[in-house]
C-alpha cells in the first residue's frame, strides 16, 4: 500500500537471486542531513573571560589604521558604560556594528575580529581568515591609533 501512495519516497535495492527490498528515502536523507551539520557560531565571550568597568576615555573615539592589504580600517567606539560599548567597524570587507563586552584583559570581539587595547592610544585588531580552497587559516593583524576622544 505504501509503495502505491509514495512511489517517489521509496528506493529499491536488488540483491542476488532477484530479491528486491524497499527502503524509505527519508531515512537516507536524514543520515545525510546529520552529516552536514552547520558549524557552531563562535561565541563573543571566551570561557573564563571576566568583566569589570573600564576607563571609557581609553576606548571611546575613532580608531584608524591600515590592514594587511594596505586598505583603511576605521573603528568607532561610543557609549562606553561599565564594560559595554557600541562599536562600528568599517573595513574593505564591509561595515559591522555591535554592542561589545570589554574584558578585564582589554579585549572585545566584533564579528570575526578581536580588538586588543595597547598602550598610549594604540590597539591591535586581529582577524582569522580561512582560505576557502585550501582550508588554511591565517591571522591578519592591523595596528590602530586613537584619533579622537569625545
Amino acid at each position: 500500500m505504501i509503495n502505491f501512495i509514495l512511489p517517489g519516497m521509496l528506493g529499491a535495492a536488488r540483491y542476488r537471486g532477484g530479491d528486491e527490498r524497499r527502503f524509505l528515502m527519508s531515512s537516507i536523507m536524514s543520515v545525510l542531513q546529520s552529516s552536514y551539520s552547520t558549524a557552531a557560531t563562535p561565541s563573543l565571550i571566551s570561557p573564563g573571560d571576566k568583566f569589570a568597568p573600564v576607563n571609557a576615555a581609553s576606548y571611546q573615539g575613532t580608531w584608524t589604521g591600515k590592514d594587511y592589504q594596505n586598505q583603511p580600517i576605521t573603528m568607532s567606539i561610543t557609549k562606553v558604560s561599565g564594560y559595554r560599548a557600541n562599536v562600528t567597524l568599517q573595513t574593505s570587507a564591509g561595515l559591522q556594528f555591535q554592542r561589545a563586552l570589554i574584558t578585564t584583559k582589554g579585549t572585545f570581539r566584533i564579528g570575526d575580529s578581536q580588538f586588543t587595547l595597547g598602550a598610549n592610544g594604540s590597539a591591535t585588531i586581529s582577524t582569522i581568515v580561512t582560505n576557502a580552497t585550501t582550508g588554511i587559516q591565517t591571522e591578519n593583524k592591523a595596528t590602530l591609533t586613537q584619533d579622537t576622544t569625545p
